[in-house]
């Protein structure tokens, strides 16, 4: 071994299901990941205008605007871009020939901007929901009805935080065994 070369340290509570999970970890994400954001683009627009587009409809108010500075945040997070890049992706999707997010002051703060999706943003958000239903319809056509409830929940409870008391301790039920095939391959 190389005399600088540094070895990473297995963790502390090493799980061997945890190694299969992080074997899924890059298929998951080129295969399908990336396969359901070209369909989703359209050929239209970029990842990086399709994440800004879904960040807008998600993170809107109920007076229908977002605050740039929080799609700066979440898409500088998402993709390591600076806010000029972030700005720039938002002029175009503002300007024709796309048109489908509209920019202003915020009426409560002349120092920040709001942005909001135009009609038209709002009927390509649509199409964008559409054809990442059509492409899961395909790509998940031999997984049962039972086997996908499943598998949102089983993704629900990985990802979001954890229920627990005021100890500390977990709230939560845990997850039934699935039925069918999954319960099959144990």
């Amino acid at each position: 071994m190389p005399k600088n070369s540094k070895v990473a340290p297995t963790p502390k509570r090493f799980n061997p299901l945890h190694a299969d999970l992080l074997g899924f970890f890059y298929p998951i994400h080129y295969r399908v990941g990336m396969e359901l954001e070209t369909r989703m683009c359209q050929g239209r627009v970029s990842r990086q205008q399709a994440a800004i587009i879904w960040l807008i409809e998600s993170e809107v108010g109920g007076d229908g605007w977002v605050r740039r500075r929080v799609v700066e945040q979440m898409l500088g997070d998402w993709f390591e871009t600076s806010n000029s890049h972030v700005s720039q992706l938002l002029r175009e999707l503002a300007r024709p020939p796309l048109s489908l997010v509209i920019q202003m002051e915020n009426p409560a703060s002349g120092r920040e901007k709001v942005v909001a999706l135009t009609t038209e943003g709002k009927a390509f958000f649509q199409t964008m929901i559409n054809a990442g239903l059509e492409y899961f319809s395909t790509q998940f056509e031999h997984v049962s009805d039972e086997e996908m409830r499943w598998g949102i929940k089983f993704l629900g409870l990985a990802f979001r935080p954890p229920e627990t008391d005021d100890q500390g301790k977990r709230t939560s039920p845990p997850l039934k065994a699935p039925t069918g095939r999954l319960a099959d391959r144990s």
